[in-house]
């Protein structure tokens, strides 16, 4: 069993988008491509992430990966020199997950407040293992691509089937064919050509959308990209899926990627970096160079440069309307 670490004291770091290569962010930041509702980035949200930031030394970067419901336990990647690590921290312990060294990276991680799920990728050869932080054993290997996680199970696809793996059991079972699983609560859904299926009822809302892909949830709201340019999300309380946000289709570069959402709030990317508030129907992007915003778990992370830091979503302000 790995050491626990009392910390004196736990400054709290960001994270970057899991789309984006470890440490290849940009020094800049391109123009926006919002054709909907567009705001800046507010001074109160720049406030509460300075509250909370650290200046990474020359040849290291910092980032939280993840983060649980209330944002008070993060997952803090560190790569410093030849040797990438990822550790669990709170205000009392500092859990190390797994260490690699040279050109191993880590990166897809997921955490629902007790499991994380990850991958290890060298030579283009990816490994997703598990871990449990109550327990702080080593990681297990669950499969190859990729998981989310929810409520102690977790799930992926192998480009062909659908695997859900009940972590504290040990047990993988194939629900279905198709690719992009995600979470509604406790049932699980994916993409089946071009339209959501689920290994339950699906609900009534979501059987008329035409997913094109990049689907997230946070277990209560599911988000995805409709065409290559618009960003669709549906929570259980609404009566219809909603167009979040849209950007525009010339010139065509990248369209709508690597969406998250927790809470009122999804993250996303197109070239560089959007924060959505779905209270609103506004969509914040910075000019500021090298600056990434992105939610995982209960926190608003940044990511950019030397300089790394999170709030908690609780405490932002909501975007304003149009």
């Amino acid at each position: 069993m790995r050491t626990l670490i009392a910390l004196a004291a736990i400054t709290v770091i960001s994270g970057c988008t899991a789309a984006m290569q470890e440490d290849e962010l940009p020094d800049y930041t391109a123009p926006s491509k919002l054709v909907s509702c567009a705001t800046g980035l507010p001074q109160q949200w720049k406030d509460e992430l300075a509250r909370n930031q650290m200046e990474a030394g020359s040849h290291e970067r910092i980032t939280v990966v993840g983060a649980n419901e209330n944002g008070d336990t993060t997952l803090v990647r560190t790569k410093r020199n030849q040797t990438t690590e990822l550790v669990l921290r709170d205000d009392e312990k500092r859990q190390q997950v797994m260490a690699v060294q040279d050109q191993e990276q880590i990166s897809g991680v997921e955490f629902d407040g007790r499991w994380v799920t990850f991958s290890t990728t060298v030579n283009e050869t990816s490994t997703t293992y598990a871990w449990d932080a109550r327990n702080d054993g080593a990681p297990v290997q669950i499969g190859r691509n990729g998981a989310v996680v929810h409520n102690g199970k977790a799930a992926w696809s192998d480009g062909k089937s659908v695997h859900v793996y009940d972590l504290a059991k040990k047990k993988d079972k194939v629900v279905g064919q198709g690719t992009a699983p995600a979470f509604l609560g406790d049932t699980v859904v994916w993409l089946q050509n071009g339209k959501f299926t689920s290994d339950a009822a699906l609900p009534e809302p979501l059987n008329k959308v035409k997913p094109a892909g990049n689907v997230a949830s946070d277990g209560r709201t599911l988000v995805w990209t409709q065409g290559a340019d618009t960003l669709h999300g549906w929570r259980t309380d609404w009566t219809e899926p909603r167009e979040l946000a849209e950007i525009k289709p010339v010139p065509r570069t990248e369209g709508i990627m690597a969406p998250r959402v927790s809470g009122d709030f999804v993250s996303w990317r197109s070239e560089s970096g959007y924060v959505t508030d779905m209270r609103s129907g506004a969509t914040m992007h910075t000019t500021e160079g090298a600056y990434l915003l992105e939610v995982h778990g209960g926190t608003l992370t940044r990511a950019g440069g030397q300089i790394a830091a999170s709030a908690p979503l609780t405490a932002l302000s909501p975007l304003p309307n149009c």
